[in-house]
């Protein structure tokens, strides 16, 4: 009996991982579609995404390239940088023929959204998978779930058998 409670237990602990890693993961994908759709609508007259520069620099790599607290304050009040003289900021004025970055006017939650769309972008550049990433939790959810599974048919089947 205590060997099944035991199993339980552990099972239980399982599953609750399992739906914690799969719900978070869910939540970073929802953040990088809101995010893809905010980039889209107000980001890309001026930037793409390794399709080289327009009147703004290319994005790609920009998460791997500059400090997030950085980026988040480009993004949302970019004539804060250039009035502090900030170096990167002024650079990229300067790059961009004396035309400053606009002023979009993002809530924080849409800032939040745009960064989460560029991570998920160098993620997926810096992860080279025969399938698609969108899927990794799933097939990490169903790997735990197996092992699960598997250890409660291993605790069930050890039953004591008395040879005469």
């Amino acid at each position: 009996m205590n060997s099944v409670r035991s199993t339980t237990h552990w099972v239980g602990v399982l599953l609750t991982v399992t739906l914690v890693t799969w719900l978070g993961s869910i939540q970073h994908s929802v953040a990088a579609e809101s995010g893809e759709q905010v980039f889209q609508s107000r980001c890309t007259a001026c930037h793409t995404i390794g399709k080289g520069k327009l009147v703004g620099p290319d994005l790609k790599g920009v998460i791997s390239r500059r400090d997030e607290g950085w980026l988040i304050r480009q993004i949302k009040e970019p004539d804060s940088l250039i009035a502090e003289n900030d170096p990167i900021a002024m650079q990229l004025v300067k790059e961009a023929n004396g035309m400053p970055m606009v002023q979009l006017g993002l809530t924080d939650a849409e800032v939040a959204a745009v960064i989460s769309y560029l991570k998920s972008i160098d993620q997926q550049e810096s992860v080279a998978t025969s399938f698609p990433s969108r899927y990794l939790p799933t097939v990490i959810v169903t790997i735990m779930l197996l092992i699960g599974i598997t250890l409660i048919g291993l605790r069930a089947g050890r039953k004591k058998v008395d040879v005469r």
